[in-house]
């Protein structure tokens, strides 16, 4: 017969069995085309030859998987149901799924297939690199996963498990190979080697502590390392190139280029500006800060200016300002007040304190000031004393020269009676001599292991009055 209208006859009787669900094949039909070898009835069911069947994750089921057989039809022609309602491709385990197969002659045949997902893909590497090298920069973090992750099919990110025959050490420069591993929680392993190049890539930090621009006081010396510092993320000692120079005569504003260069050779730049400016007050010099004086003495507040000097302008001596109240009439306690101003306004002052009391309220004073001060042979102050050297310490204070023994102290003052004692006078008895205050008490230094204290002025043979 031939080919070609066999082929036909098949096709038409597909499309009968598979469009209508025929359940016989009219002998009549055939027949008619002399083909009763082709109108056999088909009675015997498809065969599902798997038990168990094994799937990666993630892959959905279909008929290929489970040996289906046919006597007449291809695995194209059977129709295949598979109930996969409680199969889970993306959830590793065993499951059971009906597999219903039907010919074209209506054979069934339904069969349980244990379906198990496993998981045999192992995790793969991502890394921050190209290829098989990676750069770290020098000091960075020494965390191999900063810069090689894994990730699993099943398991997701596995990158924390990453495992690695060495540390890795970003404290110095060079390449360093270092294997790792990862396995997922099925047992699969990926085993890779890379190389850490560990390289400088970062310019080393120039910092204007003061900004970019500065002022100094005029004259002054500088130092730019006064106001720049310099470090790198790696290098100890950078190479760093000053351009310029700065006069701190010159009021032009002036600059300074800094290069700051590390061992890899990274580079970096700033710039200083620096302004000069007369910061500095002139310098106010006075040859004392206190004065005793008495009443009736003159005084001249000019006498005690020694200098004003200024680090710009000068010689500013004759410049200098004297504010003063001192009243040589009256007892009293006076402040004298020098200023100057520099030719940029900057101004200073000094004071002088002008103390100004009677004689003998001076010898008195300086005389109670000394209370308690230990005796010594041979002292004259200012914290031991033998008697003669306790008058004649006083008396200096006050501006008066005395001789230095209690006899020559006598032999160089007046004589006078203790009924004409005046406050201040020396009094004395053979041997010894103290200060009468009033009130018919004197202060002296006693003796050996005795200090300087009160005594009565009865004790005493006369006065000495200087």
């Amino acid at each position: 017969m031939d080919s070609q209208i066999k082929t036909h006859i098949l096709e038409n009787l597909q499309e009968r069995v598979i469009k209508r669900k025929a359940m016989f094949i009219p002998l009549l039909f055939v027949s008619t085309f002399g083909l009763v070898g082709y109108a056999a009835i088909d009675k015997e069911a498809p065969t599902i030859d798997a038990n168990k069947v094994e799937v990666l994750y993630g892959t959905e089921l279909d008929k290929t998987m489970f040996s289906i057989e046919d006597n007449r039809d291809s695995l194209d022609n059977l129709d295949v149901t598979i109930d996969d309602s409680t199969y889970d491709a993306n959830q590793l385990g065993t499951y059971s799924v009906e597999v219903t197969v039907t010919d074209l002659f209506s054979n069934t045949n339904t069969k349980n297939v244990e379906v198990e997902v496993v998981d045999k893909t192992a995790p793969t590497f991502t890394t921050t690199g190209e290829g098989y090298v990676i750069e770290v920069g020098v000091n960075e973090d020494n965390d191999i996963t900063n810069y090689v992750n894994a990730n699993d099919n099943v398991d997701g990110d596995v990158t924390a498990f990453i495992e690695a025959d060495q540390e890795l050490d970003t404290s110095k420069l060079g390449s360093q190979t270092i294997t790792v591993s990862v396995a997922d929680n099925s047992g699969n392993t990926t085993i890779e080697t890379y190389e850490f190049n560990v390289t400088d890539t970062e310019a080393p930090t120039i910092t204007l502590s003061d900004g970019e621009s500065v002022t100094v006081d005029y004259g002054s010396d500088f130092d730019y390392k006064d106001y720049v510092t310099v470090k790198d993320n790696y290098d100890k000692d950078v190479d760093v190139k000053v351009e310029g120079s700065i006069d701190t005569t010159s009021d032009e504003e002036q600059s300074l280029t800094i290069t700051a260069t590390d061992s890899s050779d990274n580079v970096s730049t700033e710039t200083l500006k620096v302004n000069v400016e007369d910061l500095t007050a002139p310098k106010i010099t006075l040859s004392k800060t206190k004065v005793s004086i008495y009443t009736g003495d003159s005084f001249s507040a000019s006498k005690y200016l020694s200098s004003a000097i200024d680090n710009k302008d000068g010689d500013l001596t004759d410049e200098v300002e004297i504010d003063s109240n001192v009243k040589t009439s009256s007892q009293g306690t006076y402040t004298v007040t020098y200023s100057v101003s520099d030719a940029a306004g900057n101004t200073s002052s000094k004071t002088l304190k002008v103390v100004v009391s009677t004689k003998t309220s001076g010898i008195v004073a300086t005389a109670k000031s000394k209370l308690g001060c230990a005796y010594k042979y041979g002292s004259t102050g200012p914290y031991t004393f033998d008697c003669s050297g306790f008058t004649q310490w006083v008396y200096a204070q006050n501006g008066k020269s005395i001789p230095r023994t209690s006899g020559a102290q006598k032999a160089g003052g007046t004589i006078v009676s203790l009924s004409e004692l005046q406050v201040g006078d020396i009094v004395w008895r053979s041997g010894h001599v103290g200060i009468y205050v009033g009130n018919g008490q004197v202060i002296h230094a006693p003796h050996t292991g005795a200090v300087v204290s009160y005594t009565s002025v009865s004790g005493f043979t006369c006065g000495v009055r200087y």
